[in-house]
């Protein structure tokens, strides 16, 4: 498994722009943040302050959560490629156990987003620096790799799943820029979740990658929010919470971090799992 993961890797890396690519819906966040969303969201809650340091650690959480949605689909592009060009029955051919060429396949994807997700925390980080931030604690930068973590293997495992069912490029890529289109708006990026309409709502928070952006914005939000908040009654920090996606609610019900780390444990294992059966179905 592990020779066959850096099969993959060789030949994703040998490709510079797949690797710039990869990272492009990253850098259009940003840049759409930077130009139109900022002042934008920030001017809607002029009485908090440190405003605009709470917003670049908000927008900041829900890039690292999709970063590796984008970047483990060009990893995935391999697979395809292997099973368009029909690589994939001279694979079968050999001794190689279906759990490896599957384990492979993720492994790789795995080890690259998260990989690139830790080059966009530290690009993270120098942003929130500039526009005079502060530096996160060591604490609080262990506890966001912990989440970067989890949320890549969870993102990877649902890529993998996805992809498993395409077998050409042309409708592969297709997909894929259609998942990079929607992903902003599945986070809550784009437009804060508590505007939005409560059946969009509903979606956003089934999503699993939504999840691991809740877990991001509590972690690297808190300090600055306990500051912002203290001369301001609960009921305007609970409602803050509540448009900005930092806490999720259903019904009268809070969803504790707990909660949103069991989310995405159990679709990581139910889109790995469904990923490897689809394979195994391929090769019978």
């Amino acid at each position: 498994m592990i020779i066959f993961a850096s099969r993959v890797l060789k030949i994703y890396l040998r490709d510079k722009t797949a690797v710039f690519f990869s990272l492009l819906s990253s850098f259009i966040i940003i840049g759409l943040y930077i130009l139109f969303l900022g002042e934008t969201y920030s001017s809607s809650f002029e009485q908090i302050g440190n405003i605009h340091q709470l917003m670049d650690q908000w927008v900041m959480a829900g890039l690292l959560a999709t970063t590796s949605v984008s970047t483990s689909v060009a990893t995935l592009s391999v697979m395809v490629d292997d099973q368009y060009q029909k690589r994939q029955k001279d694979f079968y051919c050999t001794p190689i156990k279906k759990t490896a060429l599957a384990g492979g396949y993720f492994m790789a994807s795995l080890i690259i987003s998260f990989f690139l997700s830790l080059i966009t925390l530290f690009f993270a980080q120098i942003y929130i620096l500039i526009n005079k931030g502060s530096w996160f604690s060591f604490s609080v930068y262990m506890q966001i790799i912990v989440i970067l973590l989890l949320t890549v293997l969870m993102n990877s495992s649902m890529m993998f799943f996805i992809s498993s069912f395409f077998k050409s490029n042309h409708a592969f890529s297709t997909a894929t820029s259609i998942i990079g289109t929607l992903i902003g708006f599945l986070t809550g990026i784009y437009i804060p979740i508590g505007t939005l309409p409560e059946i969009i709502q509903w979606v956003i928070k089934i999503f699993p990658t939504s999840h691991g952006a809740v877990l991001l914005r509590q972690t690297m939000m808190n300090s600055t929010m306990n500051q912002s908040f203290q001369q301001l009654p609960q009921t305007a920090v609970v409602e803050f919470q509540n448009i900005l996606g930092i806490t999720y609610q259903f019904e009268n019900i809070t969803l504790t971090p707990i909660c949103h780390y069991f989310y995405l444990i159990i679709f990581t294992i139910i889109f790995f799992i469904g990923a490897v059966y689809i394979h195994s179905r391929q090769r019978q």
